[in-house]
């Protein structure tokens, strides 16, 4: 990468991306002047942005890069075609991608923590950072999202301790390769291993392959922290090179929750390292994988030399991320809850934790197929299960169908119809108009409306909000 002046211009494409907005943000508070452009500019990250200081284009334009900036940074949702990719690579300007750039002008004198896996990554490094600060270090972070519990998503602080979300997407159109390759973690943390991004990974064993390249970046000095109950996670971590830590529910684990109470508050639990008792935390958010999604930061936490009842005492304080089980309020009756679930395995883990969290009433579960493999068939059989602690589904359009090529398309009718034949009360909305208004006509007293989209579901939460509001 080019050194770049202490006033450098430095442009983001794709700038609303959850890291990307992050990145920003830290770019800004090095002194540079900071521009990007995305297509879609919506809340919450883009006003997190603008209030930063960081002028936002909407679309991509070829003027948006007018008068040229000494560094593009070309996010991975960027393809060729783009208009202002192409004016970039005409004008001969200097660009690079996301880890690169963390890689060069962030990582290289610290000490990464780099949180890996399917799933959990943006909680899990949330609740990281909150607990290294909580136990008086001032570590680095950067969260893909907008935690709750911290002043921003991304900080840099004076410990060499920096917490990273690490990506296992690939890094931009010129860099087909996982962005976690990038960061040199020296604490290694690994939630889970599925099959996602079908437009990147043609199988799981590809997707193994970048685990396994990134396990083998971890010095002796480090520390792997594994989710021993994944037997994909254990037999990628089999031959580390680094020492290896399990965590999870099981007994073979160094570090296991025990004796786990589930209520609207949340969840307690005994922790236990090693078969010793370290403290009963409390934790806000709902789930056996958030209990995980704990064990992992307490783990890494707890690496840096603090004592783990000490973390444990801060966990009860941690509300959660943006968009990760956000109450939104209950309105008339109706509880509302926000989450960026959209893998299989994410919404029948998040749905199970609501129905003992929240066990009276009816489940509603109202999906957006956002992400790129949704826009595929993939795995749309592997979602009749995931729906089935629901009692109601409402489907929503796929937002950007196109993004299916070749392979045969997501269908949100033909699943509607393979949840019915289960039993299950299931329909496809195509507008998010037409989403709050029938949950305005059918959702009653003591229901619960889960909606999870990892895009912007249009803006379908608010309107819902409203709709409700009118109806009280």
């Amino acid at each position: 990468m080019i050194p770049l002046a202490p006033d450098a211009h430095v442009h983001l494409i794709a700038a609303c991306g959850t890291a990307m907005g992050s990145l920003a943000g830290m770019l800004k508070s090095l002194g540079l002047r900071v521009t990007g452009s995305d297509r879609n500019v919506y809340p919450p990250l883009s006003d997190f942005l603008r209030a930063e200081g960081i002028n936002l284009f909407e679309g991509y334009d070829p003027g948006n890069i007018d008068p040229a900036p000494d560094l593009v940074v070309v996010g991975n949702a960027v393809s060729r075609g783009n208009p202002e990719l192409e004016a970039v690579l005409d004008a001969g300007l200097p660009y690079t991608s996301l880890p690169e750039i963390l890689r060069d002008l962030f990582l290289a004198d610290r000490r990464p923590i780099v949180v890996t896996g399917t799933h959990g990554k943006t909680t899990t490094t949330a609740m990281a950072a909150f607990l290294l600060r909580a136990g008086g270090l001032d570590p680095s972070w950067l969260v893909a999202g907008l935690p709750r519990d911290l002043d921003r998503p991304y900080h840099l602080g004076g410990d060499p301790w920096f917490v990273i979300e690490g990506d296992e997407y690939d890094s931009a159109y010129f860099a087909k390769t996982a962005k976690f390759l990038y960061y040199r973690p020296h604490v290694l943390i690994i939630n889970n291993i599925e099959f996602d991004h079908a437009d990147i990974y043609r199988d799981l064993d590809e997707i193994r392959r970048a685990f396994r390249q990134v396990v083998n970046q971890v010095p002796r000095t480090g520390l792997i922290l594994a989710n021993g109950d994944d037997p994909v996670v254990a037999e990628t971590v089999a031959e580390a090179p680094a020492p290896v830590e399990t965590f999870g529910l099981g007994p073979h684990n160094h570090w296991r929750a025990l004796e786990v109470e589930t209520g609207e508050r949340g969840q307690s639990f005994d922790l236990v390292r090693d078969g010793q008792p370290s403290g009963r935390p409390r934790l806000s958010l709902g789930g056996e994988h958030n209990l995980r999604n704990a064990l992992g930061a307490l783990a890494a936490a707890a690496f840096t030399g603090a004592d783990p009842e000490l973390f444990g005492a801060a966990l009860a304080g941690f509300v959660g991320v943006s968009r990760r089980q956000e109450h939104l309020g209950t309105i008339g009756g109706v509880r509302l809850i926000d989450d960026f679930a959209h893998h299989p395995t994410a919404v029948a883990q998040t749905l199970a934790g609501l129905r003992r969290s929240f066990p009276g009433g009816r489940l509603w579960a109202v999906f957006e197929p956002a992400s790129a493999s949704n826009a595929r068939a993939t795995f749309e059989a592997l979602y009749v299960q995931a729906f089935a602690e629901a009692d109601a589904v409402i489907l929503g359009a796929v937002p950007r169908p196109e993004r299916s090529g070749e392979e045969e398309p997501f269908s949100p009718d033909r699943l509607a119809g393979h949840l019915r034949s289960r039993g299950l009360e299931a329909r496809h909305l195509p507008s998010p108009e037409a989403i709050a208004a029938y949950l305005a006509d059918h959702a009653a007293r003591g229901d619960t409306v889960l909606f999870m989209s990892n895009a912007g579901f249009g803006g379908v939460q608010q309107l819902t909000v409203e709709a409700l509001r009118r109806r009280s």
